[in-house]
């Protein structure tokens, strides 16, 4: 499996993790959009999706015609990695899973990866220019 992003996507990921920051961003996307979505977790180092607007997201979604390609979030300080926690609270298995890495912000990395039955396996990550 790979993931090929429509042009600028990446780009408004890194852009929606610098804004977030020093708390870590979160959102999903398609092949060819982003959605940022509230992170209501009560520390900065975790991300959890505000539920309504997650919800809301996937209905806007669906009502479009598209499909959910990916779940992304970053770490302001982190590597490009899941974390344990991330691979723990991964509860979709058929989405990629995006982190941008802020821990050298004039450099920022990010990797994809599918994480499914606790196991995190790095993916291709493709974004169109």
């Amino acid at each position: 499996m790979n993931l090929t992003l429509a042009p600028g996507i990446l780009d408004e990921l890194i852009a929606h993790a610098k804004a977030c920051y020093p708390r870590e961003g979160c959102g999903v996307i398609t092949h060819t959009r982003f959605i940022p979505v509230a992170n209501i977790a009560p520390v900065r180092t975790e991300f959890e999706m505000d539920p309504a607007e997650l919800i809301a997201a996937l209905r806007d979604l669906r009502d479009a015609g598209e499909e959910l390609t990916g779940i992304y979030h970053s770490h302001p300080h982190g590597p490009a990695r899941p974390s344990k926690t991330d691979i723990d609270r991964a509860d979709y298995p058929e989405a990629a899973h995006l982190i941008v890495s802020l821990a050298e912000p004039e450099r920022p990395r990010v990797a994809a990866f599918r994480i499914v039955n606790g196991e995190a396996i790095e993916i291709e990550l493709r974004a169109i220019v």
